[in-house]
Parts: structure tokens; C-alpha cells; sequence
């Protein structure tokens, strides 16, 4: 019988980035995922290994999207591959490396830490990036450095069927701090398939802030994992916002490994058309006083999909553990679907952990409300909807981001 995973496995050979080999063998090993992988069970991805795939090719034409309307340092990755020739200067503050992860395989840090939040024995997709990168960021930020300002990480993918395997590391010492944006845009790019894979070490007292914006207007199939480790004192929070795409598969899992670590999960998600947006999250509670919150919510139309499951795990020692999570969902249509699993597995007494979700309709007595005094029944739609994401979107603490995602949400609140 063919393996479903030929179309693929001719990319994947022959790579020298550390560890390929066992990666590749793993990748033999490993089944495509199907309905009866329970956490796989809503998100088919078997249709992803029906065409061949070309090398992702960095060096294309591509229009950049306006710069953002704040003060950034751009990072640019077209097809996977980084631009120095498109980015902004890299070196302007001391301290802090912001380069292509392929420039430093051979250096300390990254062989210290390449690898450990991202086992390659579980999961396919991963064994698939760590076999074959096509290229990825570093971001090294060392012991009581603050980075200047946001650093805007744009992957841009054109149209050519290619299989791009984005990798990053990022690595914040003792009080360090850092906040990312990355923003994947796309065009009509259905044949394409982006599997990505970050991993992300926070040292003690630091702090990571990454916000990830996905507006591919018929876009690539997209599958990405964020492994997270979270020392003492440390905090890490990220903040997924999905307005476009066609098959979309978030996941993060973050350890929080050190006392009075913090880790804080939000997401938004607008879906319609036949949108598919998968969330799922893991949070390890591994040791005693650590906290976490988490709260994702979306609207889905039309005939989209959206998939949440989020765990929370609490260890037999991490007493003291305060967790949080939520899942919130508005359907527009009949035809929009949402499949929610919000779960809690406890093995400490002492502990204050909640979780919960709703599925449910916009406020009919809020639009008549609104109706009854001018207001049309389009904009009375926006208005409500906008304020059911208003508190995900109160939690991001950089008020120009936050604006600029309020303006991209309005907008398309407009075409749902």
C-alpha cells in the first residue's frame, strides 16, 4: 500500500539542520492523522498529502503590505525564507539578536535549547518541520534586556503549490522582555501548505508577548505549534487573532515549570465562507504557585468551522495553582458549526482552576434595542459582535496593536 505520505517525504530528505535524520525516520513511523485521532477528530488534514509539493522559493517579487501604524522593527519571510534585503535593520540594539535561525545552528544557545519543546515522537507535523526547515527567526534576547519596540514578523506566501516549513527560536534570559507580532498574509494560495513550528524559552523574571494575526484571503493550509517553557517568575502570553484562511490549526502548548510562572492564552477568530480554525491549547501546571488564564472567542458564519480544545493539566505537587479557562462562541447561520472541549485534569487538593464554554446566537433583545432607536439592522449586528470580543481584545496591553486589530475586526465584521 503507498505510504499517503509520499507526496511530501521527497522534500524532506537530505537536510542538514540538526536532528533531520531522526525527524525523517519519525516521519516514516507516524500515521497522517484521520477522524478517529481524537485530537484530530474535527480537523481532517488528510487531503493535505493529495498533490506533490515544490521547494518553497524565497527569491520572488512580493508586494508588502503597508508597515504598521506604529514604530516596529520588520522581519521579512517570503515563502519561509528570510529577506534580510526586505527587513529593517537587525542590529540596532545591543543585546539582542533578531536573525535567520539558519545563520546560528552551530551556536550555544541554540543548541542548548533546538529541539527541546518540540518532540518530534507524537506528532507528524512536527517530526515533518524538524526533518526539512525552510528557514525560520531567532530571536536571543539577553539578561535584563528590553527590546525597544515590537518586532513585526511578516511571512508572506505566494502562489506556487509548495510545501514551507517556517522554524523559530526564541530565548529570553533572566528579565528580559520582548514582544512579537507575527503576520501571515496571503492571496489566493490554496495548493500551498505551511506547517510551522516555534519553540519559545522564558527565562526567570522574563517576559514574551507574542500576538499572531492570520488574514490569508483564500490562503494556504496552515498547522502550527508553539511549544513554550516558562521559568520562575517568568510570563508569557500570546494573543491569536483569525480573520481569513482556509484550514487552520493553532496549537500551543507551554510548560509552566518554575514557581510564580504566568502564562495568558486569548484568541479571536471571525469565520465564514468555509473557514476551518482549530485552536488547541495545553497549559502544564508542573509546579507549585504558578497561575494561568486563558479565553478565546469567535463568531462563525456562513459555513465556517471553528474547534476549540484547550487542557489544562495540574500536577500532584503544583499546589497552589490558579487556572483559568473560557470558550465563547456566536453562530451566524445555520450552516456554521463549533465543536468545543474546554478540559481540566487536576491531581493537586489545593487549588482554584474553572473552565467553561457557550455556543449561542447574537442578543435578540440587544438588536431590538438598538433597532428601535435608528440604528440599521447591519450596524446593530457590528456593534453587538464587536462588543462580544471587546474583553479578549481589552487584555492586549499595547494600545496601538490593540487599535489596529480593532480597525481589521470592524472590517470584517462588515463582510460577515
Amino acid at each position: 500500500m503507498t505510504d499517503p505520505k509520499a507526496t511530501v517525504l521527497p522534500l524532506l530528505e537530505g537536510s542538514t539542520w540538526p536532528d533531520a535524520a531522526e525527524a525523517l525516520a519519525q516521519v516514516h513511523a507516524l500515521p497522517v492523522p484521520t477522524s478517529k485521532t481524537e485530537a484530530w477528530k474535527y480537523t481532517r488534514v488528510g487531503k493535505l498529502f493529495n498533490q506533490p509539493y515544490a521547494a518553497p522559493k524565497g527569491d520572488v517579487n512580493v508586494a508588502l503590505p503597508a508597515r504598521l501604524p506604529f514604530e516596529s522593527t520588520r522581519v521579512v519571510f517570503v515563502n519561509g525564507h528570510f529577506r534580510a534585503d526586505l527587513s529593517d535593520d537587525l542590529k540596532r540594539q545591543k543585546g539582542v539578536v533578531i536573525d535567520s535561525l539558519q545563520h546560528h545552528l552551530a551556536h550555544g544557545p541554540v543548541k542548548v535549547h533546538y529541539g527541546t519543546l518540540a518532540p518530534t515522537s507524537e506528532r507528524l507535523f512536527t517530526a515533518m518541520n524538524t526533518a526539512a526547515p525552510t528557514d525560520g527567526l531567532i530571536l536571543l534576547v539577553t539578561k535584563g534586556v528590553k527590546v525597544e519596540r515590537p518586532i513585526h514578523v511578516l511571512h508572506v506566501t505566494t502562489s506556487a503549490r509548495q510545501l514551507v516549513q517556517p522554524r523559530d527560536l526564541f530565548m529570553l534570559h533572566e528579565d528580559a522582555e520582548a514582544e512579537v507580532i507575527i503576520e501571515h498574509t496571503a492571496l489566493d494560495t490554496p495548493e500551498v501548505f505551511v506547517n510551522s513550528v516555534r519553540e519559545c524559552v522564558v527565562g526567570e523574571g522574563a517576559s514574551l508577548t507574542v500576538h499572531k494575526l492570520q488574514h490569508e484571503d483564500n490562503g494556504p493550509a496552515s498547522i502550527s505549534f508553539e511549544g513554550v517553557c516558562v521559568t520562575a517568575k517568568g510570563h508569557f502570553s500570546i494573543s491569536t487573532t483569525t480573520l481569513d484562511g482556509a484550514l487552520i490549526r493553532n496549537e500551543v502548548k507551554v510548560s509552566l515549570a518554575g514557581p510564580e510562572a504566568h502564562a495568558e492564552l486569548n484568541g479571536v477568530y471571525l469565520l465564514n465562507g468555509t473557514t476551518h480554525c482549530d485552536n488547541h491549547t495545553y497549559i502544564g501546571h508542573d509546579v507549585p504557585d504558578c497561575t494561568s488564564d486563558e479565553l478565546y472567542k469567535g463568531i462563525v458564519a456562513g459555513k465556517g468551522t471553528s474547534v476549540f480544545n484547550g487542557k489544562v493539566y495540574v500536577k500532584q505537587d503544583a499546589q497552589r495553582t490558579r487556572a483559568y479557562q473560557s470558550n465563547a462562541n456566536i453562530l451566524l447561520g445555520d450552516d456554521a458549526k463549533v465543536y468545543t472541549k474546554p478540559e481540566l485534569e487536576i491531581y493537586a487538593d489545593d487549588v482554584k482552576c474553572s473552565h467553561g464554554c457557550t455556543i449561542g446566537r447574537l442578543d435578540e433583545k440587544g438588536l431590538f434595542y438598538l433597532r428601535s432607536r435608528g440604528v440599521s439592522e447591519a450596524e446593530a449586528r457590528r456593534m453587538l459582535s464587536h462588543a462580544f470580543m471587546t474583553d479578549v481584545l481589552e487584555r492586549i496591553t499595547n494600545e496601538d496593536w490593540r487599535k489596529h486589530l480593532a480597525s481589521l475586526i470592524d472590517a470584517k465584521l462588515e463582510a460577515l
